[in-house]
């Protein structure tokens, strides 16, 4: 059973992603940026987020599936909140964007671990040179 401190984290990082994502997927910032760049805004920021839940300590199993729910809680969001000529129910949301951004989701949360991983193999080969 997971301590109350790693819920907490892990509860707080949730929110951080979905809120990142949601915002990611409504700005319009791609007036300025082409969607490839864009993109890769997005996958560095994934990368550093990972980077940001090793140093709170979470293992990875929490790390990819936390992202995975975040990732389809601020898409859901974004779909449901979105201006609609017809009223959208939350499922509606859901199916929408998971339709539609099933591999920005898949890439993001593998960045994420990705980022962990590597952030990971950094601090512990920090940690073994000599001073």
């Amino acid at each position: 059973m997971p301590s109350k401190s790693t819920v907490i984290k892990t509860s707080v990082v949730a929110l951080f992603i979905a809120i990142l994502y949601r915002y990611w997927l409504v700005t319009p910032v791609l007036h300025y940026l082409s969607i490839g760049k864009w993109q890769f805004v997005a996958i560095i920021v994934a990368a550093a987020t990972g980077c940001i839940m090793l140093l709170l300590r979470l293992s990875t199993l929490p790390v990819v599936c936390v992202s995975v729910a975040s990732l389809l809680l601020g898409g859901t969001w974004a779909a449901w909140q979105v201006p609609n000529d017809v009223p959208i129910s939350v499922s509606g949301a859901f199916a929408s964007h998971l339709e539609f951004f099933w591999r920005h989701i898949i890439i993001l949360t593998v960045a994420i671990t990705v980022g962990e991983f590597c952030c990971a193999r950094l601090v512990r080969g920090h940690r073994l040179t000599p001073d």
